[in-house]
């Protein structure tokens, strides 16, 4: 009886692990895209100074990725700070806010506060570019992809890159 208990504890171990393990290795790769949105999207010359802000709306496993990659990468000669927000005012300026799945349901509260600002709102839930996202990340047969609301991109006075557009699936 006591082997069989271990032996359940172990699987719901592994489980977990599996799990955790996984969506770690999946905002891996969302760094990537992260740092190559720095690289590809252009904001005004009056957003070019000072620290490039990443902001992340709530609690997510990405923070500590993103931390991590600030730490060893700059955007031209400036800092990335990533910094994470529980509440949002349209006061405030960040060059990219992520919107974590778990958050979603804010987003219009978020694309509000932010409307007609330079900021690059990326999320990863199903259609959020149709309703607003500018670049949405999604799973097409286990890969990471993105979608790009160009629409809403330029109304904020983003421009991005004709390399990164290919990469990604435009949606207006």
């Amino acid at each position: 009886m006591r082997h069989l208990k271990i032996v359940i504890i172990f699987f719901v171990f592994l489980f977990i692990a599996k799990d955790s393990i996984a969506q770690e290795k999946n905002y891996r790769f969302h760094k990537v895209f992260f740092y190559s949105f720095t690289k590809y999207i252009d904001w005004p010359e009056s957003k070019k100074t000072g620290d490039f802000v990443i902001a992340v709306y709530g609690q997510s496993d990405i923070i500590p990725l993103l931390e991590e990659m600030a730490e060893i990468k700059k955007v031209g000669d400036r800092n990335i700070r990533v910094v994470k927000i529980d509440d949002i005012k349209s006061t405030d300026f960040y060059h990219i806010l992520f919107v974590p799945s778990e958050k979603n349901g804010s987003f219009p509260k978020i694309k509000s506060a932010m409307n007609n600002q330079p900021c690059l709102l990326v999320t990863e839930y199903e259609n959020m570019a149709r309703n607003g996202s500018m670049i949405n990340f999604k799973d097409v047969n286990g890969k990471l992809r993105f979608e790009v609301n160009n629409t809403t991109l330029k109304s904020a006075g983003l421009k991005m890159s004709q390399e990164l557009t290919r990469f990604g699936e435009e949606i207006n």
